[in-house]
């Protein structure tokens, strides 16, 4: 079944592959795949629910959580809760910041020793329509994908060149990073889309959110344009740009 999660991938504590492959899950996050990973740490058990994904080339992929709100910080109960912003990959070193309701920021990356790693996928989307920066259909067909916002599909989009766009800078490694979109919308002829929010690194691989880290509000269009209102954590307020970018967008089949 199309809606089935499969495990993909199981590395042991070391990040040794046991099961699966890192090549294979990379590429099925290129396709638009959900991800989510499980985790034994020291006092518990988890699973990671990734807003965003990144793939890259060859077994280059990444799961991103967008918007975690924490209630502890450094062993104790904080005063209020506050942002967490992370990115899980495969070579067993996370990074987080958090941003706390008084403006500042702290870099809690590191390298933990889980006892396990079981990156799942959830491979049900279909690439319904694809266009340049400029806005000119590479392939599928823009109707369709009209008619599936009008009948209450899920509905993803994948952003060609995201990490970078703090500064419209396309010239990091060639990438596509999938987002989460909470109100998919048909305005002059044209698809949009109001996501989740999103997070953009520095335009390379690996990265790390000591090398860049910037939270945004995007609206995305089938045009090429895509309206974003970014931040560094820490640095507000919120700037406003408009950038250029192809994409994908994608209806799930379930």
């Amino acid at each position: 079944m199309p809606d089935q999660w499969v495990l993909s991938l199981e590395q042991n504590s070391e990040t040794e592959v046991i099961k699966g492959s890192i090549v294979e899950t990379a590429d099925a996050v290129r396709r638009g795949a959900d991800l989510r990973l499980f985790l034994i740490a020291k006092d518990y058990e988890e699973t990671l629910y990734f807003q965003q994904t990144y793939a890259g080339e060859q077994d280059a992929f990444a799961g991103l959580m967008t918007h975690h709100h924490s209630y502890a910080h450094r062993g104790s109960l904080a005063e209020q809760p506050y942002f967490s912003f992370f990115k899980y990959d495969a070579c067993g070193t996370f990074s987080q910041v958090k941003w706390m309701l008084d403006n500042q920021r702290f870099d809690e990356s590191q390298a933990y020793p889980y006892g396990i790693y079981l990156w799942y996928v959830c491979d049900r989307w279909r690439v319904v329509y694809e266009h340049d920066a400029e806005g000119n259909c590479v392939a599928g067909d823009l109707d369709e994908l009209k008619e599936h916002i009008r009948a209450g599909r899920s509905i993803k989009v994948g952003v060609r060149q995201l990490f970078g766009i703090q500064d419209d800078d396309l010239s990091g490694p060639e990438h596509i990073s999938f987002l989460d979109i909470m109100q998919p919308l048909i305005k002059d002829g044209h698809v949009g889309a109001n996501c989740d929010f999103i997070l953009a690194g520095a335009p390379k691989w690996p990265f790390t959110w000591e090398n860049a880290l910037s939270l945004g509000m995007v609206w995305p269009w089938s045009s090429g344009e895509m309206i974003a209102h970014l931040t560094e954590p820490g640095h507000l307020p919120f700037r406003r740009t408009t950038v250029r970018r192809a994409m994908q967008w994608l209806v799930a089949d379930t």
